[in-house]
C-alpha cells in the first residue's frame, strides 16, 4: 500500500531563503559586508563607550564627512564603472582609464577637504570641527582606494578575495581602536581607520588577477567626454542625494555641536546591519540587473529589480521589528544611560530604512537605464525638502529634526523616481 506524505510544500519564505543560501556569490557578498559592518559596529561601539561625547562626536563628524565624499566617488567612479564594464572584455580594454579616473577623484576630494580645514579658522570655527575635517581629508585616500579595489574584484567575480580583504579590515580596525581607547587618543583612532582601509585596499590589489595590457587603450580625455553626460548627471544626482541622505548630521553638528552628532552615530550604529544588507544586495544585484537589462531589455530589468526589492525586504524588515521591540534594552546594555531614551531616535531610523527598501529599486532603474538626469531632477526637490526640514526642525527637535530631513528627503525621492519612470518610459528609447 502506497503512503502519501501529508507534509506541505515549503512556503514562499522558506523557498526564498533557500534560494539566497544556495547562491554562492550572494552568500559571499553577505559574508564580506557582514565582516565590514561588524567591524564598524564594534569599533564605533568601543569608541562611543571609551571616549567622552565631544571626542566621539569629533570622530563621528569626520567619519560622516568621509562618507559624504565617498558617496561622490561612488557616483563619479564606482557606479559608472560597474555599469559600463559589465560586458565581457570591457574591463580589460578600459582598465587604465578607470584607474586614472579614480586617482583624480581621490586627489580632488582629499585636497578639497584639506583646504576647507585650513580655511575654517578664518571664520572662527570651533577647533573640534577643524580637526574633524583634517581627519576626513586623511581618510579619503585609503577609503577611496578600498572601495574602488573591492569593486574591481567583484567585477572579476573574485568575491572570495573581497572576503579576505574584509577580514583584514576588521582585524586592523578593531585592534587599532582598542589601542586608541586604551590610550585615550583620538589620533590613534583616526590612524586605525586609515590603516584598516589602506591594508584592505592593498590586499584587494594583490588578490586581483592581472589583466592583459590592452592593445589600443582609450585616451583619457575622449573617454571622459564619452561618459561625461552619464558621470555628470550621476554626480549631480548624488550631490542632491547627499543633501538629504548625509548632510543632515553635519548640519546638526554645525548648529548644535559634537554631542548630538555623537548621539546620532551611536544610534545609527544599531542600523549598521541594515546598511550591510543593502550594500551586499547592491554588490550582487546591480551587476546582475545590468546584465539582465543588456540581455532581455526592460522585462529582464523589471524581474531583476523585483528580486532585489524582495531580498532587501527579507533582510531588512525582521531586524527592524527586533530593533523597535528590544531597542531600549539593547541600547542600555551596550551604552548604559549616557545616551538616554533611544525609542524616538530608533523609530526615525526604522522609518528611513523602510522607505529605502522601496525607493532603492526605483532609483537603481534610472541608473541602469542610463538616465541619471531624471534621477537628478527628482533628487533636487528631495534635497530642498530634506535640507529645509533640517534647518526648520533641528533648532526645535535637535536630532529628531535631522532625522525628519533624512526620512522626508528619501520618501520624496522615491515618489518622484516612480513618477518620472512612469512618465518618461526611458526603456522605450534604448
Amino acid at each position: 500500500m502506497s503512503m502519501t506524505s501529508n507534509r506541505k510544500p515549503p512556503g514562499g519564505l522558506t523557498v526564498l531563503l533557500a534560494r539566497v543560501a544556495s547562491d554562492r556569490v550572494r552568500v559571499l557578498s553577505l559574508v564580506e559586508q557582514g565582516m565590514v559592518s561588524g567591524a564598524n559596529f564594534l569599533a564605533l561601539l568601543i569608541l562611543a563607550r571609551g571616549f567622552n561625547a565631544d571626542t566621539f562626536g569629533t570622530f563621528s563628524f569626520a567619519w560622516l564627512t568621509m562618507l559624504f565624499v565617498l558617496n561622490i566617488q561612488r557616483s563619479a567612479v564606482v557606479v559608472p564603472f560597474v555599469i559600463h564594464t559589465a560586458q565581457p572584455g570591457v574591463l580589460e580594454a578600459q582598465s587604465l582609464v578607470w584607474r586614472r579616473l579614480n586617482h583624480w577623484t581621490t586627489v580632488l576630494s582629499a585636497l578639497t577637504l584639506g583646504l576647507i580645514a585650513l580655511a575654517l579658522p578664518l571664520f572662527a570655527t570651533p577647533e573640534w570641527m577643524v580637526t574633524a575635517f583634517l581627519m576626513a581629508a586623511i581618510f579619503v585616500v585609503p577609503c577611496f582606494a578600498y572601495e574602488f579595489r573591492r569593486r574591481w574584484l567583484i567585477q572579476q567575480d573574485r568575491y572570495g578575495g573581497t572576503v579576505l580583504a574584509a577580514a583584514a579590515y576588521a582585524a586592523l580596525y578593531l585592534g587599532g581602536v582598542w589601542a586608541a581607547v586604551t590610550a585615550h587618543r583620538l589620533d590613534m583612532a583616526a590612524a586605525a581607520f586609515t590603516i584598516a582601509n589602506g591594508g584592505a585596499a592593498l590586499l584587494c590589489l594583490v588578490l586581483s588577477p592581472p589583466l592583459a595590457k590592452p592593445a589600443n587603450p582609450p585616451a583619457f580625455l575622449p573617454f571622459l567626454k564619452n561618459l561625461g553626460h552619464f558621470i555628470g548627471w550621476s554626480v549631480a544626482s548624488n550631490l542632491a542625494y547627499n543633501a538629504y541622505g548625509h548632510l543632515p548630521p553635519l548640519i546638526l553638528g554645525a548648529l548644535a555641536g559634537p554631542e548630538p552628532v555623537a548621539l546620532f552615530q551611536a544610534m545609527r550604529n544599531f542600523t549598521q546591519p541594515l546598511s550591510t544588507a543593502a550594500t551586499a544586495v547592491d554588490n550582487f544585484d546591480k551587476p546582475r540587473a545590468a546584465r539582465a537589462l543588456a540581455a532581455e531589455g526592460a522585462l529582464g530589468l523589471r524581474r531583476a529589480l523585483t528580486h532585489t526589492t524582495t531580498a532587501m525586504a527579507m533582510l531588512t524588515l525582521p531586524y527592524l521589528v527586533f530593533l523597535l521591540s528590544a531597542g531600549d534594552w539593547l541600547v542600555g546594555l551596550v551604552y548604559g544611560p549616557r545616551y538616554g531614551d533611544p525609542t524616538v531616535t530608533l523609530a526615525w531610523f526604522a522609518a528611513a530604512h523602510v522607505v529605502i527598501v522601496f525607493v532603492y529599486p526605483l532609483e537603481t532603474a534610472l541608473f541602469l537605464l542610463r538616465r541619471p538626469d531624471l534621477l537628478f531632477l527628482g533628487r533636487v526637490g528631495s534635497a530642498i525638502c530634506g535640507v529645509g526640514l533640517c534647518f526648520a526642525l533641528i533648532p526645535i527637535w535637535g536630532l529628531g529634526g535631522a532625522m525628519a530631513g533624512i526620512t522626508g528627503g528619501i520618501a520624496m525621492s522615491g515618489c518622484t523616481a516612480a513618477y518620472l519612470l512612469a512618465r518618461e518610459k526611458p526603456w522605450v528609447k534604448m
